[in-house]
């Protein structure tokens, strides 16, 4: 009887032991499992993102090449025409619009907001109360704004130190808050007021990194061009890429040295 007992107690801690080794196995398995799978998703997921950025961006190229008189062109690229690639689209927008927001400009350098129809330069701004807004990485931005009237003379200049006018006069003060434009949040502006017969608006930084946006009740001059391109894969993996071909803007060496 007590033999039999043992067998049995034997047999059962054997059984519990394979069990357990068992599960484990199954656990070990099934995890491998499970991160192969997700790392082959992923590795997918990488491919078809490089791949749809790539085709935006070479419908940017196209666009590009395809200038008529100047101008891109707007193009639509077919899944049969690039392998792996639902649809690219492009499109070409000029920025003539109420606000108009600069890139991140770096101390000592300046952007031309031009207020002429360029090249021609045959009428000029006469429009409703033009504002500048601006923000600093560190929040103590501070800006040197120069108009340029038709006939090429300095008309007005101005230094801007964080909210307050440096030197320089007729500009009402600049007021801080929060403003959101183009998805940009700024912490200063000022109004120029309705200014007339001027050919050039030149804002430069001179503190720390600076990011810049023009607005008006009345459109602006275009500024340049955008062209935004995106593509989608099979696997409707989207990515869109979009490039701002500003007008000439004058360097900051040349208009210090000139003016």
């Amino acid at each position: 009887m007590t033999g039999n007992k043992s067998n049995k107690s034997e047999s059962g801690q054997v059984l519990l032991v394979t069990i357990m080794l068992l599960a484990t196995a199954l656990t070990v398995v099934m995890t491998n499992a499970f991160k192969s799978i997700t790392d082959t998703q992923t590795t997918k997921l990488e491919e078809e993102s490089q791949k749809a950025l790539a085709a935006a961006e070479a419908g940017i190229e196209q666009s590009l090449n395809q200038k008529t008189a100047g101008t891109p062109a707007n193009i639509t690229i077919g899944e049969q025409e690039l392998s792996g690639i639902k649809a690219v689209s492009t499109n070409v927008v000029t920025t003539t619009s109420k606000l108009y927001t600069t890139p991140l400009l770096a101390k000592d350098s300046q952007y031309t907001f031009y207020l002429t129809n360029y090249p021609n330069a045959s009428t000029y701004w006469s429009g409703s109360n033009l504002i500048i807004y601006y923000y600093s990485e560190n929040n103590n931005p501070a800006l040197e704004v120069t108009l340029i009237d038709k006939n090429n003379s300095l008309f007005d200049r101005k230094i801007i130190q964080d909210a307050s006018v440096v030197s320089g006069s007729n500009f009402s003060s600049p007021t801080s808050g929060s403003y959101a434009k183009d998805g940009i949040t700024f912490k200063r502006k000022f109004d120029l007021g309705a200014i007339s017969n001027n050919k050039l608006l030149i804002v430069r930084v001179l503190g720390s990194t600076t990011r810049l946006g023009f607005e008006s009740a009345t459109d602006f001059f275009k500024q340049g061009e955008v062209i935004s391109s995106e593509a989608k894969t099979s696997t409707n993996v989207v990515k869109k890429v979009e490039l701002r071909q500003s007008y000439p803007q004058i360097p900051a060496e040349f208009f210090v040295t000139s003016f």
